[in-house]
């Protein structure tokens, strides 16, 4: 048996696009007519490539993101792998049952109540009426719509025709699990339930293949994921590798729209060192070509400025990267300007997952903007506790001209990883969230 449940080869979809109505017409039989006649067709359309060359393999018991901007083929990619189009050119082999939530609605027939489109769609997916009666209460349940279940899918809201849709695919039990961005729509407390279900049909070990733009989602549910853009595959592995890119140049873009502000007056920035440093401890302004050289394949920005050094230090400011639970540090940014502009510079502490889950700008740490000259040099302290569940965390840093306060900023310089750190597992008592702050709690007897 192949430990393969999903494989597309050079797949591709192209659609037919006309200017106007009277185009297709043309198309259809001038062709035809130009070829009797011993004369070149002519094409009245041009061909617009929604997928082009797609080819990956996604083994038993993986779960998959699809990553991309609007019109990058996501939606294309999901309804060629469950059939519900067909391939211009390329091949799809899928392994095992298929539950798929593509478009809203989907498969139900608006006149049929829910009770009536659950046992179609189950049937469709190859339970038989028995399976449904067993699993019935449950997906009522699940779906908990309440009385509708019993009227009309036609007079249902948007948010309940996906919670019907998703708990019968869910509770199907399928091999191979492909859910498109029709989750969006629910709300809340149902997203989160989904989640839940998706972990758990994870764990039952089914293939999940799904679409979305929550980068949080793929790297905490995917051990793969998949990049597409403009119908082409731009990347595919590790799913925390796919996501950073994805937001790589969703940054670069958004530094490509925006127009940096125009120079202005500049008064010395104040000292931004933590106040219990002495002026005796003041730190000299480093630059280091083994960080440079590391950080190459992990940055990117405008370049107006850059990050020469970063270093974690200890309560005695000694270099460190080994860390007690909780333990008080110091984060230590030096950078270079080359522009004159109000920048802030930002630290972020991602987990082995590159979740972002601490971090600081400047405005957030109570410090003004910095008034950088181009040629200046800048030390930045922020200091912080790291009460983080044990295992290996890296530090990003950013150089940031904010645009509109807390909505967008041009990225000046940005690097992954400029610190990679281990914290140690909490002593007497482990954690089991990412992240522990202490507690004040009650109990009254009743």
């Amino acid at each position: 048996m192949t430990d393969i449940a999903i494989r597309a080869t050079n797949l591709s979809k192209c659609y037919h696009i006309y200017n106007n109505p009277h185009d297709r017409l043309k198309q259809f039989v001038t062709p035809r007519l130009q070829q009797i006649i011993g004369r070149q067709p002519k094409q009245y359309f041009h061909e617009f490539w929604a997928l082009n060359e797609i080819s990956f393999e996604i083994r038993k018991g993986e779960t998959v993101g699809i990553i991309g901007r609007n019109g990058s083929g996501k939606s294309t990619l999901l309804q060629l792998l469950c059939g519900t189009l067909t391939p211009t050119h390329g091949q799809v082999e899928i392994n095992g049952r298929v539950a798929a939530l593509l478009e809203l609605g989907s498969g139900f027939n608006p006149e049929f109540t829910g009770r009536e489109n659950v046992y179609m769609n189950a049937a469709v997916l190859g339970l038989s009426s028995a399976e449904v009666d067993e699993r019935f209460d449950d997906i009522a349940a699940f779906a908990d719509i309440g009385e509708f279940i019993e009227q009309p899918v036609k007079t249902y809201s948007s948010g309940m025709f996906v919670r019907l849709a998703f708990a019968v695919n869910i509770l199907s039990s399928p091999d191979v699990m492909i859910v498109d961005e029709a989750l969006a729509v629910g709300d809340m407390s149902f997203q989160a339930k989904c989640m839940t279900a998706l972990t758990r049909i994870q764990e039952s070990g089914a293939t999940v293949l799904f679409v979305s733009h929550d980068v949080g989602a793929l790297k905490s549910l995917c051990s793969r994921g998949i990049y597409l853009d403009h119908g082409k595959l731009k990347k595919i592995g590790r799913a925390s590798d796919v996501a950073e890119q994805y937001v790589r140049v969703m940054r670069e873009e958004m530094n490509a729209n925006n127009a940096l502000p125009k120079a202005i007056s500049h008064t010395p920035t104040k000292n931004l060192a933590i106040e219990n440093i002495s002026a005796t401890d003041l730190p000299e302004f480093k630059v280091s070509a083994e960080f440079d050289k590391r950080m190459t394949a992990f940055r990117y920005g405008d370049g107006g400025a850059r990050i020469s050094f970063v270093e974690l230090l200890d309560e005695n400011f000694e270099q460190t990267n080994e860390v007690e639970f909780d333990q008080t540090v110091f984060v230590r940014i030096y950078f270079e300007a080359a522009l004159n502009a109000q920048v802030s510079c930002n630290y972020y502490i991602a987990d082995d997952k590159r979740n972002l889950i601490l971090g600081v700008d400047s405005q957030l740490a109570g410090l003004p903007l910095i008034t950088a000259v181009s040629g200046g040099r800048y030390i930045v302290t922020y200091k912080t506790r790291l009460p983080l569940q044990e295992g290996h965390h890296s530090i990003q840093v950013q150089i940031t001209v904010p645009l509109i306060p807390n909505m967008s900023a041009t990225f000046l310089d940005v690097v992954d990883d400029a610190v990679v750190f281990n914290v140690a597992r909490r002593a007497n008592h482990r954690i089991w969230a990412k992240v522990f702050i202490e507690n004040e709690g009650t109990v009254i007897p009743c």
